[in-house]
C-alpha cells in the first residue's frame, strides 16, 4: 500500500467529517435563516398567492406553523450552503480522480453552485406554478382548495430539491468521468434509455398535464447532452 494511501476505516473516518461540516454549515445558516423565517414563508407561498383560482392555506395542527418556519429555514440553508456541502464532496473524492489540477475543484463548486441555483430557480418560476394552477383546477368547483400550509411547504421543498439535484447532472457527469465510473460511449449508447427515463422523471416531477412535462423533459434533455460532451471532453480518451 502507498504511503499516502488511506485504508477503508480512514475513508469512513474521512467521510463522516466532511459530512459533518457541510451539515454544520446547513444548520448554522438554516439557524440564521429563522431569523427571517417570516420574509421566506412569504416568498414561498406566492406562488400559491398569485393563483387565478383563489388557494387557501390552513394551519391544521397546533405546531403546523413552527414546522413550516423549520422547513423554510432548512431549505434556505441548503441552497446557501451549496458552495460549502460541493467543497467538501470534492475534497473527499478528490484523491480518486487522476491529476486534478488546483483550479478545478474551484470551478467544480462554483458550477454544481450556479447550476443547482439554476435547477431551485426553474422549479420556484415554472414547475411549482404551472403545478399548483394544475392541482387547484381539479373539480367543478364545488371543492374549496384549501391546503395545508404544512402539506404545501412539504411539497415547495420536494419540487425546489428535486429540481436542484437534477441540474447537478453535468457536474455529475464530470466526477464520474474523471473517477473512471463513465464514458461518453455509455451516455451515446444509452441516450434513448435515458430519454425514457427523462420522460418517466418529469411525469413524476410534475403533474400529470403533457405541457408542465414537457417543460420539466426539454432541460433534462439539454443537460444530458450536456453530460455527454462533458464527459467526451474530460474523458481520458478523448470520447474517441
Amino acid at each position: 500500500m502507498a504511503k499516502d494511501e488511506m485504508t477503508f476505516l480512514e475513508h469512513l473516518e474521512e467521510m463522516r467529517w466532511r459530512i459533518i461540516k457541510a451539515l454544520a454549515a446547513v444548520l448554522g445558516i438554516a439557524v440564521l435563516a429563522f431569523i427571517e423565517s417570516d420574509l421566506i414563508m412569504g416568498l414561498l407561498t406566492r406562488p400559491a398567492e398569485q393563483l387565478e383560482i383563489p388557494v387557501q392555506l390552513q394551519a391544521i395542527r397546533v405546531s403546523d406553523l413552527f414546522m413550516v418556519q423549520i422547513i423554510a429555514s432548512f431549505l434556505t440553508g441548503l441552497v446557501l450552503a451549496t458552495p460549502v456541502i460541493l467543497y467538501q464532496l470534492w475534497r473527499f473524492i478528490r484523491p480518486a480522480l487522476e491529476k486534478p489540477t488546483r483550479t478545478t475543484g474551484f470551478w467544480v463548486v462554483v458550477a454544481g453552485t450556479l447550476l443547482f441555483v439554476t435547477g431551485v430557480l426553474f422549479g420556484y418560476l415554472v414547475i411549482l406554478p404551472f403545478s399548483l394552477r394544475f392541482f387547484s383546477s381539479l373539480g367543478d368547483g364545488s371543492v374549496a382548495s384549501n391546503y395545508s400550509i404544512q402539506a404545501y411547504f412539504g411539497y415547495v421543498a420536494w419540487i425546489l430539491l428535486s429540481a436542484g439535484l437534477i441540474f447537478q447532472l453535468p457536474v455529475i457527469s464530470f466526477i464520474l468521468t474523471r473517477v473512471g465510473l463513465l464514458t461518453p460511449e455509455f451516455l451515446r449508447h444509452y441516450r434513448k434509455f435515458a430519454l425514457i427515463g427523462i420522460l418517466v422523471l418529469s411525469a413524476i416531477l410534475t403533474p400529470p398535464d403533457p405541457l408542465s412535462q414537457i417543460l420539466m423533459a426539454i432541460p433534462l434533455l439539454g443537460l444530458y447532452e450536456v453530460a455527454v460532451l462533458i464527459s467526451r471532453i474530460f474523458s481520458p480518451s478523448g470520447g474517441a
